[in-house]
């Protein structure tokens, strides 16, 4: 595991640890931009990071939601830590915005692609293996023009959703063994990877070695690592919904955090169905948990996730110990 720690003169005291439960010193500016990628196409991309803000939030067109964020706000001067959002299956690069607000907010860079193919806007699932192929380098891309763009260190942490969430693990040191997939698949295994065609070929950009830890929320499909690809994986830790039905937390979540490397940990949300991680069920009634009185609702959960998720960050990004006390 790589750490990084915020440089002061010898005699300074260390600076103090902002409290990742209220809102962080800084501004929120964000910008959309749409990236030219080397593998054909393009890549969508939303950015959230350190700004001077005034006036109010802009909405996240489509939708009429709004955050903390305002498009084009002027930067803060200074490098500052990345973090790489991966969306969800049929999901969108702003889905979890109130965490990649939450993360700016606290002094991080924040990019978020959309994988083609794969948001509520273009989903195609008679691609999927195509797209599991991409995800990675997708990641791999947004963080080369976040770096580029914005000064930020060139090492990251990787956050996701479900989808998100394997491409979390997939970028972050996972080794895929899709020959034990299909075997524990055959003997019996349930899982959602088992339905789908995965990809023949080598997945580009899997694991990026600047890729020193993260976040995976609600992760699908840990047996595609086999039984023990995600050992040399550090500094990843798993959120869970406690009714997830779409990737249990018995049958997912546990067991990935049973294989990954030290140190890892396990976040799970009390009554938390799978999309309580995003804004899918803000959007109406349109998944089975949403509106349902007896799962937890995105106003009670986000902000513990965002909290938990934002110390798990500070503390792989700073070393900093007293981060443990929120965790």
């Amino acid at each position: 595991m790589v750490l990084f720690f915020l440089a002061c003169e010898p005699d300074d005291p260390a600076p103090a640890p902002m409290d990742p439960t209220v809102e962080g010193p800084y501004g929120v500016g964000r910008k959309t931009a749409a990236l030219d990628d080397d593998r054909g196409g393009t890549l969508t991309v939303d950015v959230w990071y350190p700004a001077d803000v005034s006036g109010e939030p802009d909405p996240y067109a489509p939708t009429v939601f709004t955050g903390l964020a305002r498009i084009g706000a002027p930067r803060v001067e200074g490098e500052f830590p990345l973090v790489v959002f991966s969306h969800g299956n049929g999901g969108i690069r702003f889905q979890s915005f109130f965490l990649t607000e939450w993360l700016a907010s606290h002094g991080f860079v924040v990019v978020a692609p959309d994988h083609p193919h794969n948001t509520a806007f273009d989903y195609d699932d008679s691609v999927l293996d195509e797209v599991m192929a991409r995800r990675p380098g997708d990641v791999s891309r947004a963080a080369d023009y976040a770096i580029e763009s914005y000064g930020t260190e060139e090492q990251y942490l990787v956050m996701g959703h479900s989808f998100g969430g394997w491409t979390t693990l997939a970028v972050a040191g996972g080794t895929l063994d899709f020959t034990w997939m299909d075997q524990w698949c055959a003997d019996g295994g349930v899982g959602e990877l088992c339905g789908i065609d995965h990809p023949t070929e080598t997945i580009a950009d899997q694991p990026d070695p600047r890729a020193y830890g993260g976040v995976a929320m609600a992760p699908c499909g840990w047996y595609s690592f086999g039984e023990s690809g995600l050992a040399n994986e550090t500094g990843v830790a798993v959120m869970a919904g406690e009714k997830d039905t779409t990737c249990p937390l018995e049958g997912e979540a546990k067991p990935t955090v049973e294989r990954l490397g030290a140190p890892t940990a396990l976040y799970t949300v009390a009554g938390g169905g799978h999309f309580v991680f995003s804004i899918l069920c803000d959007l109406g009634p349109i998944q089975e948990e949403c509106g349902d009185p007896t799962y937890a609702s995105t106003e009670e959960a986000q902000p513990g996730i965002a909290a938990w998720a934002t110390a798990w960050a500070l503390r792989r990004w700073t070393g900093d110990e007293a981060y443990d006390a929120w965790l």
